[in-house]
C-alpha cells in the first residue's frame, strides 16, 4: 500500500499547496464563507463530482460513485477562518484585514480537495461511494454540521473520517484515540428579579446581588458532589452582574458560565441540576428567576474500529501513531459522530527547525509546516484504501 498510496499523493503536490495559498490568502469567517464555497464548487465540478442538492448555506458535499459495489464513506474537512489579525511574513499572508486562518482548516479543505482529485481520477479505486463533505462555521455555534445531518448527509453514510492539523506536534506523527477525544460544551446565564431600593432600608426591597452570590456560590459546587469523581468536566462561573451605586439597590442581577464535560449526560445533568438549585435558592428569597441555556457540540467520540483502521493506515505508511488524554476543547465533528462509526484524528504540522510551527492554534503567529499537507493526504487514502479492503 505504502508505495501506491506515496505514488498517488504525489500527483497532487504542486496542487494541494497552490489550493492551500489562495485558501490561507482569501480566509472567510463562520457561516460567510460564499467565496470558498463558490471555489469549492468550481473544483468539483471540475472534476466531474456532483454536488449534494438540498444542503443550505455554504457547506457543499461532492458524491463520488464508483463502479464497484462498495460501502459509503464519508471524509470532512471544516472551511471557516477566524477573526484574527495575521502575523506572519508569508508570501501567501491573509489578503482580508482582520480574518486569518488561524486554525489551519485551509490545509484540511485543500487537503479534502486534493484527495477528491486522486479519486476521481483513480476511478479503480472506488468502491461503493465517497462523500466529500466541505463544511462550514466550525468555529461558531450552532456550527455547520448540526446543520448539514438535519439535512441527510449522514443518512446513507457507512462511516466518516476526519482530521485536524496539529500545531506543536511533529511532521510524521499522528493522534489516533479511542472513545472520547473532545468535550461537549454548553453555556448558561441565570437573570435574577428582585425588588430594587434605597440602601438606607434593605429589608424593604429584595437584593438580587447576594441571592446571586449564594446561588453562583451552589452552582460551584455542583462538581464535586453531583459528577462522578472519575469523570472529566469544568463547572465554570464566569461573571455575575449586578448594581452600579453604593446606595442603589438594584431590581435585577444576573450570572452565568460554562460547562464542559467528556460525557454527554454530564452536561445535561449538570445543567439540569443549575437550574434546580438557583431556583431554590432565589425563590427561598422572594425573587424570581430565568435561564438563558445553550447547548453547544457534544462530545466527540471515535469509535474504535474505525480509528483501527486509520491507525493501520497511517503506521503502514511509516508514521507514529500516538494517543492523548482527551481534551476540553469542543469540535463539532461530534454530530458525526453521534449519527455513524466515525475517526477524526490529529495530524502534526510542527517542524523543529522552524521555532513559528509550535504557536498555538488560533494564535496571529499560527503557522504549519507545509509538507504536512502530504502526510495527511496519504493518510486519507491510506485510510479510505483499509476502509474498502483494498490495503
Amino acid at each position: 500500500m505504502k508505495d501506491l498510496v506515496k505514488k498517488l499523493a504525489s500527483e497532487q503536490k504542486e496542487a494541494i499547496r497552490e489550493n492551500r495559498h489562495h485558501l490561507h490568502m482569501h480566509p472567510e469567517l463562520s457561516f460567510e464563507e460564499f467565496e470558498t464555497s463558490a471555489w469549492i464548487k468550481e473544483h468539483l465540478v471540475a472534476l466531474g463530482i456532483p454536488t449534494m442538492e438540498g444542503i443550505s448555506g455554504t457547506s457543499v458535499v461532492g458524491i463520488l460513485k464508483g463502479f464497484q459495489p462498495g460501502p459509503t464513506i464519508a471524509f470532512r474537512a471544516d472551511i471557516d477562518a477566524l477573526p484574527v489579525q495575521e502575523d506572519n511574513d508569508l508570501e501567501y499572508k491573509s489578503c482580508v484585514d482582520g480574518v486569518m486562518h488561524a486554525c489551519g482548516h485551509d490545509t484540511h479543505n485543500a487537503t479534502l480537495m486534493s484527495f477528491a482529485a486522486i479519486m476521481a481520477a483513480h476511478p479503480e479505486l472506488v468502491k461503493g461511494t465517497i462523500k466529500f463533505i466541505f463544511q462550514a462555521a466550525e468555529e461558531k455555534l450552532p456550527g455547520g454540521a448540526v446543520q448539514l445531518v438535519k439535512e441527510g448527509v449522514m443518512d446513507d453514510v457507512d462511516m466518516i473520517f476526519g482530521f485536524h492539523c496539529a500545531a506543536g506536534l511533529e511532521l510524521g506523527k499522528t493522534i489516533v484515540n479511542d472513545g472520547p477525544l473532545s468535550a461537549a460544551v454548553a453555556t448558561y446565564e441565570v437573570k435574577i428579579t428582585g425588588k430594587g431600593g434605597h440602601g438606607s432600608d434593605p429589608s424593604r426591597v429584595v437584593n438580587p446581588v447576594p441571592i446571586a452570590i449564594m446561588a453562583a456560590n451552589a452552582v460551584n459546587q455542583i462538581k464535586p458532589e453531583k459528577v462522578a469523581p472519575l469523570h472529566p468536566i469544568t463547572v465554570t462561573v464566569s461573571y455575575i452582574h449586578g448594581g452600579k451605586y453604593p446606595n442603589v439597590l438594584p431590581g435585577d442581577a444576573m450570572f452565568g458560565g460554562h460547562i464542559r464535560a467528556l460525557y454527554n449526560e454530564d452536561v445535561k445533568m449538570v445543567m439540569d441540576n443549575i437550574q434546580k438549585i438557583t431556583t431554590a435558592i432565589v425563590e427561598s428569597w422572594g425573587a424570581s428567576c430565568e435561564y438563558d441555556i445553550i447547548y453547544g457540540y457534544p462530545a466527540n467520540v471515535n469509535d474504535k474500529e474505525q480509528a483501527d483502521i486509520v491507525r493501520a493506515a497511517v503506521r503502514e505508511l511509516g508514521y507514529e501513531t500516538l494517543t492523548r488524554e482527551p481534551g476540553l476543547g469542543g469540535e463539532d465533528f461530534a454530530y458525526y459522530a453521534l449519527e455513524k462509526p466515525s475517526c477524526f484524528f490529529s495530524v502534526g504540522g510542527a517542524n523543529p527547525d522552524d521555532p513559528k510551527t509550535y504557536f498555538p492554534h488560533h494564535s496571529k503567529d499560527f503557522k504549519l509546516d507545509e509538507d504536512m499537507l502530504d502526510i495527511a493526504l496519504e493518510c486519507e487514502i491510506g485510510t479510505y484504501l483499509k476502509a474498502t479492503g483494498q490495503a
